[in-house]
């Protein structure tokens, strides 16, 4: 048994613009479900909408797909081809191991091409996530600081008038605690 007899294609999957956190979806018909995974969905309308990075993204995906199928294809053929190496005469077999040979050779060269085309996808995936964290460095902590200010001050009233209903306050009433501050018991 050699390392493609248990080298699984379907490891090398297809990457998504943002990372999908959580549980994923499962399906129980697993024959729909791989039809499914093989369906790429025709967008020529949204040709052009894409940055130059999702386009390679999914120029990457497409080819991911498309090495898989080619694996599975030169896996078939290199065992069709080790089957016929026992029976047939000497061109028979001497063709088959050429045969087997080729289908390895070509099985190699496509698990490389899935290994690059994998570390193209992480380092665009990198690039994604240092992009955000630059775009949310740029403005983001200023409006992240107001956003929680915002939030204490939301908190502390609540718990203000919570305190003053409790103590049996009428927090509209002129002069009490929470009423209007400009007018002074003198004058009220």
């Amino acid at each position: 048994m050699d390392e493609f007899e248990t080298f699984d294609p379907a490891l090398f999957g297809l990457w998504t613009e943002a990372p999908v956190y959580g549980d994923a979806v499962v399906m129980d018909d697993s024959v729909l479900s791989d039809a499914v995974r093989g369906v790429l969905l025709e967008i020529k309308s949204a040709e052009g909408a894409f940055s130059p990075g999702e386009e390679l993204r999914r120029l990457l995906n497409e080819m991911t797909v498309e090495m898989r199928d080619q694996f599975s294809t030169f896996r078939r053929m290199r065992t069709a081809a080790e089957a016929a190496l026992t029976d047939g005469d000497d061109a028979a077999q001497k063709l088959a191991r050429a045969d087997v040979k080729a289908a390895t050779d070509a099985m190699s060269l496509i698990v490389r091409t899935l290994e690059k085309v994998d570390s193209l996808q992480r380092q665009l995936a990198r690039d994604r996530d240092e992009a955000a964290e630059r775009d949310a460095d740029e403005g983001g902590y200023e409006e992240a600081v107001r956003e929680v200010e915002e939030l204490i001050e939301q908190r502390a009233q609540e718990r203000f008038e919570k305190r003053c209903l409790a103590a049996g306050i009428d927090i509209g009433e002129p002069g009490s605690a929470g009423g209007d501050r400009t007018a002074s018991p003198d004058t009220g």
